[in-house]
């Protein structure tokens, strides 16, 4: 049995693609506990037993998993879109279970056009029944975040004007590789206008409020785009970026 094969016989990371529970086997050097603790910590924390059931409704959904229980979506939505403008098409980016928000989403915007991806095939497969159910042209596909090529293939697919969502994904990508999060949003900027990024300023239980400040991601930006908004809320900290408005070129 290979090292994938056993690190997957985890129901928790079953529906994870090959390339990323390889990538983290590599970080781990092939420790098979310690791998599954990584791939845990930003893919299985929220697949509670209840989620893999998929029997909840879609605001018990995001009442369930971590990284959304705190967000008021109707407000989330409200203050990120405020004064943006047209937009044609949102791209989320290891969107969690952030699909069963569309609904909001649609309030604010009309039936946008709504595209996910997310590596964990179980939450893909709920989100997908869901936006079935209720009859949205909206769709989740499971995939690697570093296959770059890929998610640039997908952006180039959707209307213009296209406003991607990197909601708390950054630290699970510098996890894996240190500075990706830089070249990841130098390629996507690329084939999108817009770029929002949400950081969590307290821990998921929201005892604790974190001390770093990521000032390198916030320098990054600002050298090289336009930071419309940056705004705290219920524990998130968000940034709009018009990553066409290229204030230095690296």
């Amino acid at each position: 049995m290979s090292i994938i094969e056993e690190i997957k016989k985890k129901r928790e990371f079953s529906g994870l693609p090959d390339s990323i529970v390889e990538r983290v086997a590599d970080i781990k050097k092939d420790d098979v506990k310690e791998s599954r603790a990584l791939l845990r910590k930003y893919f299985g924390v929220f697949l509670t037993n209840r989620i893999f059931k998929g029997k909840l409704l879609a605001d018990e959904m995001l009442a369930t998993h971590m990284s959304s229980k705190k967000r008021d979506y109707a407000e989330f939505y409200e203050k990120i879109f405020f004064e943006i403008g047209n937009v044609g098409s949102v791209i989320d980016l290891g969107c969690g279970v952030n699909g069963f928000s569309y609904n909001y989403l649609r309030k604010e915007l009309g039936n946008i056009n709504y595209i996910g991806i997310e590596a964990t095939g179980q939450l893909v497969e709920h989100i997908n029944k869901y936006f079935s159910s209720e009859g949205f042209s909206a769709k989740v596909i499971v995939g690697d975040l570093f296959n770059v090529e890929n998610v640039l293939k997908i952006l180039r697919k959707q209307k213009k004007e296209r406003v991607v969502f990197l909601f708390q994904v950054v630290d699970a990508l510098e996890s894996l590789e240190r500075d990706f999060s830089k070249k990841f949003i130098l390629e996507i900027s690329k084939e999108c206008e817009k770029i929002v990024i949400s950081l969590p300023i307290e821990s998921l239980g929201g005892r604790k409020k974190f001390e770093v400040q990521r000032k390198w991601l916030i320098d990054f930006l600002e050298d090289n785009f336009k930071i419309e908004k940056d705004f705290e809320i219920n524990g998130e900290r968000i940034l709009v970026v018009d990553v066409k408005v290229k204030n230095k070129v690296p």
